[in-house]
C-alpha cells in the first residue's frame, strides 16, 4: 500500500518502521523532522508536511497526542484530509473524544475519504514489538481496506461497531487500568501508614485474589445492577456477599480516616454495590 504517517513519538515511530520494513510505500511526517529521518533508513520518505505526507496515500495512520492535535493534522488546508484522495482511509489512533471524531468524520465526507478510529493497546513495547491491539470503529469495508496497513504493527484487529465504537471502547478500557492503579496505589498507602512492609503486602496482594478477582467480572453481565429482590434463589447468597463487601469497605474507611489516609476510589466501591458484586457470583450462585 501507500501509507502516509502522521506523529512519530514513542509510539508512531516503531509502528512506522513496522510499515515500511514489510515493504509498504511509505511516507512519514512529524513536526521534529528529527524523529523522521532515521526512517529514511529503511526505505521511507520523509515528508515536508502532513498534507506532502498524505498526498497519495491510500492510508493515513495518525499518532498524536490529544483532540487539538488530531484536528491540526487532519482538517483545514494544510490538514491530510485536503489531500487525500476520495476513497482512502484516515485512521485515527489517538485517544481523543468522540466528539473529535464526529469532526474529522464530517470533514472527510466532504472529500469522500474514510475515517476508522483505530485505538491502539499495548504501549510502547507492544509497538517496538509490532503486537499491539487495534481497537477498531467504522464500517468494515473501510478496516478490510486498511488491514493490510495496520497488520505490520498489530497482533490482532478487533472490529468493535460502527465509527466511535472502538474509540468508546478504548476509553472504557483505559478507565479500567488507571482506575486500578489508582486503587493499588491507595492500598499502599493505606497498608504503609499502618506500618505494613510494602513487600510483605504486595505478596499477600499477588498470593491472594485480589487482582485476579477483578478480571473474573469481566463478561458477567446478568446481574449487574440488579436487586437482589430480583435474583430468585441467587438474592441471598448476593445480598449476604454485598453485606460482606460493604462491611469490609467500612472497615477500610475507619482506618483510612484514623491514619489520615484519602480513599478517594472508595465512595465509587461502595455505590458499586450490589450490583456489581453481583456480576462476580452469578456463576457461583447458579
Amino acid at each position: 500500500m501507500r501509507i502516509g504517517f502522521v506523529g512519530l513519538g514513542n509510539m508512531g515511530a516503531p509502528m512506522a518502521h513496522h510499515v515500511a520494513t514489510a515493504g509498504h510505500e511509505l511516507a512519514v511526517f512529524d513536526a521534529r523532522r528529527e524523529r523522521a529521518e532515521p526512517l529514511a533508513d529503511v526505505g521511507a520518505r520523509v515528508a515536508s508536511s502532513a498534507a506532502d505526507a498524505a498526498s497519495g496515500a491510500e492510508l493515513v495512520s495518525v499518532v498524536v497526542l490529544d483532540d487539538p492535535q488530531v484536528i491540526d493534522v487532519t482538517t483545514g488546508p494544510d490538514g491530510v484530509i485536503a489531500h487525500m484522495d476520495p476513497g482512502a482511509v484516515l485512521a485515527v489512533h489517538s485517544t481523543v473524544t468522540i466528539d473529535c471524531l464526529r469532526a474529522v468524520d464530517e470533514a472527510a465526507r466532504e472529500r469522500d475519504v474514510r475515517v476508522l478510529d483505530a485505538g491502539i493497546s499495548g504501549g510502547v513495547p507492544g509497538a517496538t514489538a509490532g503486537t499491539l491491539l487495534v481497537i477498531a470503529g467504522g464500517d468494515a469495508a473501510t478496516l478490510d481496506a486498511a488491514r493490510p496497513g495496520l497488520a505490520p504493527w498489530s497482533r490482532e484487529i478487533v472490529h468493535v461497531g460502527p465509527l466511535g465504537a472502538g474509540m468508546a471502547a478504548k476509553i472504557a478500557r483505559n478507565y479500567v487500568q488507571y482506575a486500578c492503579w489508582a486503587a493499588i496505589h491507595h492500598g499502599q498507602a493505606l497498608a504503609q501508614a499502618a506500618g505494613v512492609d510494602l513487600a510483605t503486602f504486595e505478596h499477600i496482594v499477588e498470593s491472594t485474589d485480589a487482582i485476579d478477582s477483578t478480571k473474573s467480572t469481566l463478561g458477567r453481565r446478568d446481574v449487574t445492577r440488579r436487586p437482589p429482590s430480583e435474583l430468585g434463589e441467587r438474592g441471598p447468597a448476593l445480598e449476604a456477599a454485598a453485606a460482606l463487601g460493604l462491611k469490609d469497605l467500612a472497615v477500610a474507611e475507619a482506618l483510612g480516616a484514623e491514619l489520615g489516609v484519602p480513599l478517594p476510589g472508595l465512595t465509587g466501591a461502595r455505590d458499586g454495590f450490589p450490583g456489581s458484586l453481583g456480576v462476580t457470583l452469578e456463576e457461583e450462585v447458579a
